[in-house]
């Protein structure tokens, strides 16, 4: 991809993040070619995440006649994700253009959503669940890496808030995908939802091989990543584990919400679509706040406010009854979200100088690893915690990570200055 310099049009003044996040997010995709393209691969990522998988335990519960306990344990298929992400991460870092790889997965992706309606019962649709669908992770962390190289083969001064900024893309994704997901759900099928997302995917392929994502800050091959000690990915090992654990806590939002909604609140599949598509809306908003005042005031800051969010978001769920508190909830959760994704990948990349692709693979594999712990932990609760009650264990997850994460913060600040050398300053 061509670069650029800075936010500046091609001949003309700075695009400036300043003013209304939804007005500077427009500007940056209409003025600056390089970044535009990132914008549109986040959103055809989001489209192509939310438009089916939301549905996914509908689908196996009402069309394949799967238990509860069988959705919850149908999450246990991301561990092909966390597995093959760190390998994919190292390549990824040593070949010359991200393009590849990302077409290739994003294909792959393509191929197991239009398998997956076609097969006979719960068993055979796990099956290609957990390996016709596995790479969202590896997917983001390749688009992620390749805007990582590019700010800082660009000089930008404020990286958390352009990424957090261009990850609103992923969102507006977010905003259209449950919409075309659940819309076709109701017309047509369940099935259908997956076809959505297929086609969605195979259009970030396409995107994604046109764009020639260069490897490297500074427009071509860097030298291969030279091999580092154990020790030295100590912050970063640090920093997963805890995104593991409050990631966790979301999955159960993710594998179990809609049918708390549909099934025992009793809306029909529009109205989760919608609550869904509203929250995504909002983090349009919200990513480009939180970059700023990552900015402004340090991550750590940030992050220990969003997780005080996140007890009282998931203690509201579970004492919830009407559908204004899952509203109240999810609008809630848009904060956590933005500042555990927007503000978790540009730290992970400071932990790990010069490998993007490498950090950005562990922070989602560290994502991708939360989603079968969830779901057997889900399994073996769900029917004596029953729902909502279910999330008082996300609730439990975040104040630990909280009081850790207050109490930690001293020594990981000391591991960090250590592994990330001459990086710049996060808190």
């Amino acid at each position: 991809m061509g670069a650029g310099t800075g936010f500046q049009r091609h001949g003309g003044d700075p695009v400036s993040t300043r003013g209304s996040p939804l007005r500077a997010l427009i500007r940056l995709l209409s003025h600056d070619r390089e970044l535009r393209t990132f914008g549109l691969l986040f959103v055809l990522a989001g489209v192509a995440a939310s438009a089916a998988i939301p549905l996914v335990p509908l689908y196996m519960t009402t069309v394949l006649n799967a238990s509860l306990s069988q959705v919850g344990a149908i999450s246990i298929g991301a561990l092909v994700g966390a597995v093959v992400g760190l390998p994919l991460g190292r390549l990824s870092d040593r070949i010359r253009s991200r393009s590849n790889l990302m077409a290739v997965l994003a294909m792959w992706m393509t191929a197991g959503w239009l398998l997956m309606p076609l097969m006979p019962n719960f068993w055979a649709a796990a099956v290609v669940y957990a390996v016709g669908v596995p790479f969202i992770g590896p997917i983001n962390a390749q688009i992620f890496a390749g805007l990582s190289q590019a700010l800082e083969r660009r000089e930008e001064a404020s990286p958390a808030t352009i990424t957090t900024t261009l990850r609103g893309g992923y969102s507006f994704g977010y905003v259209i995908g449950p919409l075309m997901g659940t819309a076709m759900a109701a017309m047509i099928s369940l099935a259908a939802a997956f076809v959505v997302a297929a086609v969605a995917y195979a259009a970030l392929a396409a995107l994604g091989w046109s764009a020639r994502i260069e490897n490297g800050s500074r427009g071509g091959r860097d030298k291969p990543p030279a091999k580092r000690h154990l020790a030295a990915f100590g912050p970063l090992t640090l920093f997963c584990a805890g995104v593991c654990l409050i990631v966790m806590g979301d999955m159960f939002r993710a594998i179990y919400l809609p049918i708390y909604v549909v099934d025992i609140l009793d809306h029909g599949e529009t109205v989760f679509g919608l609550l869904i598509a509203s929250a995504a809306f909002a983090e349009i908003l919200v990513f480009p706040l939180v970059g700023a005042a990552a900015d402004r005031y340090g991550i750590r800051r940030v992050i220990l406010a969003g997780l005080v969010l996140a007890v009282l978001g998931y203690a509201i769920l579970a004492t919830s009854s009407q559908l204004w508190q899952v509203w109240t909830f999810h609008l809630i959760q848009v904060v956590v979200l933005a500042i555990t994704v927007g503000l978790g990948i540009t730290f992970a990349q400071q932990l790990a100088p010069g490998q993007a692709g490498l950090a950005s693979s562990a922070f989602f594999s560290a994502q991708s690893a939360a989603v079968p712990l969830a779901g057997i932990i889900g399994a073996a609760t769900v029917t004596g915690l029953g729902l909502p009650g279910l999330y008082w264990i996300p609730a439990g997850l975040c104040l630990v990570c909280l009081v850790a994460f207050a109490l930690l913060s001293g020594r990981v600040r000391s591991i960090e200055a250590r592994g990330a050398g001459k990086q710049h300053e996060v808190a």
